[in-house]
């Protein structure tokens, strides 16, 4: 039993006449009726009763006629969903980002504009370190992640700058480090410091 089988007993069946349904469908009536003839013996029972002009439902045509149209809206359904998805306007996206990344700037603009261009579509969002998020895309658990660095060759992952970071290190005067003219990490060695405001409270942090 093909769709075609189904979309033409439906036709038949609304019509309660062949050459309507034939010229509906736009399928000559002799192959239309070959195809119906087919399908009763596959079913192994009568789907129309012939009379004088036109047809008309058996009892189990009937009952047959609503599985039918069912089974049709469904594969309908399925197709336009299975459509949605092809296009990207529906299923599911997983995204990673690193925390101190997501208070404002890009990363919650860009979740706010896919939610309002993409409303059909489920976004999944997951914290993580730059280093388990590109474990995650790489095994599948993630799609794609707001990280702060990238491997410098790595052939699985692709990348796209989409933000330059400014980072300022804040010391009280006269502090040491006050007088180096190019500061890298390696300078804040052993230096407490805090970092990471997130809800109003700051994590203190060491180098080593």
């Amino acid at each position: 039993m093909e769709l075609r089988h189904l979309r033409y007993f439906v036709a038949i069946g609304e019509e309660q006449h062949y050459g309507r349904a034939a010229r509906s469908l736009r399928v000559a009536q002799p192959a239309l009726s070959r195809q119906i003839q087919d399908l009763e013996e596959e079913l192994g029972f009568k789907l129309f009763e012939r009379l004088p002009r036109g047809v008309k439902l058996s009892e189990a045509g009937k009952l047959f006629l609503e599985d039918a149209r069912r089974i049709l809206q469904e594969v309908n359904e399925a197709t336009m969903r299975a459509a949605q998805v092809a296009r990207g306007l529906s299923g599911t996206l997983r995204v990673g980002f690193s925390e101190n990344a997501s208070w404002r700037g890009v990363v919650p603009d860009s979740f706010r504009r896919f939610r309002e261009r993409q409303p059909d579509a489920k976004l999944q969002l997951q914290p993580a370190a730059s280093l388990a998020q590109f474990e995650a895309i790489r095994s599948g658990r993630l799609d794609a992640g707001f990280v702060n660095f990238m491997p410098k060759s790595d052939p699985e992952l692709d990348q796209l700058r989409v933000a330059v970071q400014h980072v300022e290190l804040a010391v009280p005067k006269r502090h040491p480090l006050t007088t180096v003219t190019k500061l890298r990490l390696r300078d804040l060695t052993d230096v407490p410091f805090l970092s990471g405001f997130r809800g109003g409270r700051a994590r203190r942090s060491t180098t080593s």
